[in-house]
């Protein structure tokens, strides 16, 4: 009797504890779960007695506080949290709560930097991402699963990571400094600049050769690639083409070839060569890291480089004595920007990112973009009419600042592709990859 007390008031127990599952789990493994505590609440009074029973719920309520708290944010239906989610289908609204608190904090901090002389938005520029990837990280940890409400915090990291200097970076790691190069070829490589780039290509090159082996990269996707290369290349060639360094060697008696072929002209060519890939190339870079997403989340990987461009600064800090545009202007295209890509596109995106809305996933960014290149129009135009900068250098300017946006347009344009695949693409499979009966 006494031992059937011990187990029956021990199951009993456990029978309502079992209720803090989420149902579905309940319902699949609760028959199981009772079975399998009863024969060890049995085994434990046999060898210990009650002491036994103690250190056996001792072990028993510490898994389960672990794994209660797991099940409930990895079951979409359950009542708290969120782990996973149906690739291509509409995110519950418990989830978009979660996926809003990022673009929440910038939208807050901007409001209140516009409204005030405190510099909130710069304060959650250096140091939001740090904070919101820590309880990411822990529920990853706990649970084994990267959470979906952990995408923008991860795009907001690594756009933080990247609005730092190279050779800042370069310089927090051992037996490194701000200033190291490698002299190769009589020029002299900036170390800051050239192992970033290195290691973005090694890491490009690997995960475009992995998906191309899985035969995951349709025509449309190597289409975007090349549009996306070859704003790169312009790009440079431009800058390399406007500096006033080569432009003054070329226009002097030396003329284009020689100048091409002088030393410092070849430093110079690396130099703009490293600065203007290291950008282009860590964005591409992230575009194949949220591919890694799309086989569990589909579109919802698009949250990705939604959280890359959270921090962009669309304005800086406002200078009423030196006012170049009105403060309702930069007010108002701010705010714009904010509310578009904080709190319109995540739910665009997470209640819409489906392959039968492939084309409507991007429109969100791309009125982001719009405002970042309308801000910019305005803040070059009336700069070079106040401060008496030419009009030639301004519009040559602006046209770069612009490209920049194009060529994350065509980073968008591939995500696209790469995250949403047509279904023609998907039926296209490699027989590897299909499971056959022959």
């Amino acid at each position: 009797m006494k031992t059937n007390r011990w187990v029956t008031f021990s199951l009993r127990l456990y029978s309502k504890l079992l209720y803090l599952y989420p149902q579905a789990y309940r319902i699949k493994y609760e028959m199981e779960m009772l079975r399998v505590f009863k024969n060890q609440c049995r085994e434990a009074y046999q060898h210990q007695g009650g002491f036994g029973i103690l250190l056996l719920w001792a072990r028993t309520l510490t898994d389960l506080g672990v794994t209660v708290v797991r099940e409930h944010l990895s079951d979409p239906q359950a009542k708290v949290g969120l782990l996973d989610a149906i690739p291509n289908a509409r995110l519950p609204w418990k989830g978009v709560l979660l996926v809003l608190i990022p673009g929440l904090v910038f939208f807050v901090s901007q409001i209140e930097q516009l409204t005030s002389n405190r510099d909130w938005f710069f304060f959650a520029f250096f140091r939001a991402g740090f904070f919101l990837i820590l309880p990411v990280l822990l529920v990853w940890l706990l649970t084994r699963r990267y959470p979906v409400w952990g995408l923008i915090p991860l795009g907001l990291l690594y756009g933080t990571l990247g609005s730092y200097s190279p050779r800042y970076l370069i310089s927090k790691l051992p037996f490194f400094t701000s200033r190291m190069s490698l002299p190769l070829f009589h020029i002299r490589f900036d170390l800051g600049y050239l192992i970033p780039v290195s290691v973005c290509i090694v890491l490009l090159g690997g995960l475009i050769w992995y998906n191309a082996r899985q035969g995951q990269l349709s025509k449309s996707i190597w289409k975007w690639l090349g549009v996306y290369g070859s704003l790169v290349v312009f790009q440079i060639i431009a800058a390399v083409a406007l500096e006033p360094f080569v432009q003054t060697l070329a226009w002097q008696d030396l003329g284009w070839r020689a100048a091409l072929n002088s030393l410092g002209m070849k430093q110079l060519v690396v130099r703009l060569l490293l600065w203007y890939s290291y950008v282009p190339l860590s964005f591409l870079l992230l575009v194949f890291i949220g591919k890694l997403f799309s086989h569990k989340y589909g579109g919802l990987s698009f949250l990705v480089l939604l959280g890359y461009l959270l921090p962009m600064v669309v304005f800086g800090r406002y200078d009423p004595a030196q006012p170049i545009i009105p403060f309702y202007v930069v007010s108002l295209t701010v705010l714009v920007y904010r509310f578009v890509v904080a709190v319109m596109a995540p739910i665009w995106l997470v209640r819409a990112a489906s392959i039968s809305r492939r084309k409507r996933a991007a429109i969100p960014v791309a009125i982001a973009i719009l405002c970042h290149i309308f801000l910019n129009v305005i803040v070059s135009l009336v700069w070079a009419s106040n401060y008496g900068v030419t009009l030639q250098t301004s519009l040559l300017n602006l046209v770069l600042k612009i490209w920049n946006q194009l060529i994350v347009a065509a980073g968008l344009g591939l995500a696209v592709a790469l995250y949403l695949p047509k279904e023609k693409d998907q039926a296209m499979s490699p027989p590897a990859l299909v499971m056959t009966t022959e």
